[in-house]
């Protein structure tokens, strides 16, 4: 009898999670629409600000119209703070007039005069996002520490507004603004925890104050131990505005599902100056804020006249430029010629390739000698090494020494976050829980008021 020979079972693919990425459309809307328009931008989720929502119909309607996601933010916290109340946010529809102050808790009631809530269910409808931010506050603001209370209550206030006004499937999700200490401290983020467990949400925005792109080794820590004590709701968690390597680390130790950040703003997120009297504006001041520009694989961002200093010096403009020609053809020329469109294309790249890594390997190809990690790690020593040209950095009047023992601080302290993930690392093994997948939620056609098409 001839032997019967049986084929060797092919062992299955390692499942490879996708990544919730979400851009803040912010200031550069018509940037973004632009690198969309040219097939540059492969944003299927998008957050769209309140006050800033009229600006963006083209970029949002593209990106839905292509079954994307639309997350509209009310900008509660921004509107109940002193200290930003009558900035930029002040056009949002239900801020006050101006000159009546804030927004207070009062504000947020279900039966408030002023029916916020139902004025953000409305927008919502007739705009046709997919999911809204509860209207939630900084939980650290020293004028009320009552908001969590007036937030629950808001968040199913506005589940029943929504459902009124023709809303069922716009979802809501609720960002958690906390201060660092209070995220770090196990009770407190229990009873968090507890009362996020009873609330009609879908996703947990982790949006934590004095966090981001320059976190430090510690805090990272800190925050990877507090992002996976969120993980017992059994929601998917979004790193909100925490923007470079921490962001990325964040996702490769399935610490969140997602990560929420705008081009070349919203990486970090600082309340400092939120519960102080905003200053004066001059009024020659000019509007906006000066481009900053990434630096590849650095995880620090210079500006204009910053980056020209080292990329002076022998080397330079290779160490400092973008070597990636599917990204800038002619290397540190283009970068600085286009640093939103250089931002954009690195962020996504980067994103997509730890999503093609399969779970279970995405903190090894994180630390490995090719990956994110080390690859900062090696140009941050680079570039401490480079000795710039001195007629240039007077050009620019900019203090050569000072510039430089910054990048030598950021290089020791890229070192140490190096060296903290590794100890991570190599103590917990691959088993422990990761975050819930964020499932792409597509949205519909505008609606009217009323909830029809």
């Amino acid at each position: 009898m001839a032997a019967q020979i049986l084929p060797f079972p092919k062992p299955s693919p390692a499942p490879s999670s996708p990544i919730a990425t979400y851009l803040w459309v912010g200031e550069a809307h018509r940037k973004l629409a632009d690198l969309h328009g040219a097939g540059h931008l492969p944003a299927r989720r998008l957050v769209v600000e309140a006050s800033r929502l009229r600006h963006q119909q083209e970029l949002i309607a593209a990106v839905r119209d292509a079954g994307g996601e639309i997350v509209l933010d009310t900008e509660a916290a921004e509107l109940a703070s002193v200290g930003r109340h009558s900035g930029r946010v002040r056009t949002a529809p239900w801020a006050l007039p101006e000159g009546a102050g804030p927004l207070g808790p009062d504000h947020f009631r279900a039966d408030a005069k002023s029916d916020v809530i139902g004025q953000i269910a409305r927008l919502a409808v007739s705009s046709g996002v997919t999911a809204v931010l509860s209207p939630a506050h900084h939980l650290g603001d020293p004028a009320f520490r009552d908001w969590f209370s007036v937030d629950r209550d808001a968040c199913l206030a506005l589940r029943r507004a929504l459902d009124r006004e023709g809303g069922q499937g716009i979802a809501i999700d609720y960002p958690l603004i906390v201060p660092n200490a209070v995220l770090n401290q196990p009770n407190q983020r229990g009873m968090l925890v507890a009362t996020l467990a009873a609330l009609p949400i879908d996703y947990v925005w982790l949006r934590v104050a004095g966090l981001g792109a320059d976190a430090g080794p510690l805090q990272l820590s800190r925050y990877l131990s507090a992002a996976a004590g969120l993980h017992n709701l059994g929601k998917p968690v979004i790193a909100d505005q925490l923007g470079g390597l921490p962001g990325q680390a964040a996702l490769a130790f399935g610490g969140v599902s997602g990560i929420a950040q705008g081009i070349g703003e919203r990486e970090r997120f600082d309340t400092g100056d939120w519960h102080k009297p905003a200053k004066p504006r001059p009024d020659d001041a000019k509007f906006g804020r000066a481009v900053r520009l990434s630096i590849p694989g650095l995880n620090r961002t210079l500006t204009r006249s910053e980056l020209d200093v080292p990329a002076s010096a022998k080397n330079g403009r290779r160490i400092c430029g973008c070597a990636d020609r599917a990204c800038c053809k002619h290397g540190y020329d283009s970068m600085v010629a286009d640093p939103r469109g250089h931002a954009a294309r690195q962020f996504f790249s980067s994103i997509a390739k730890l999503e093609a890594v399969p779970d279970l390997r995405r903190e090894t190809y994180f630390l490995s000698h090719d990956g994110p990690m080390a690859k900062a790690d090696r140009t941050a020593r680079e570039i401490k090494a480079l000795r710039p040209d001195a007629a240039e950095a007077a050009r620019h009047n900019i203090d050569p020494e000072a510039l430089m023992k910054r990048l030598a601080d950021h290089s020791r302290t890229t070192e140490k976050i190096r060296t903290t993930l590794e100890t991570i690392h190599e103590t917990r093994g691959n088993d422990v829980p990761r975050a819930r997948v964020a499932a792409l939620r597509s949205g519909g056609a505008p609606k009217s008021a009323k909830g029809q098409p």
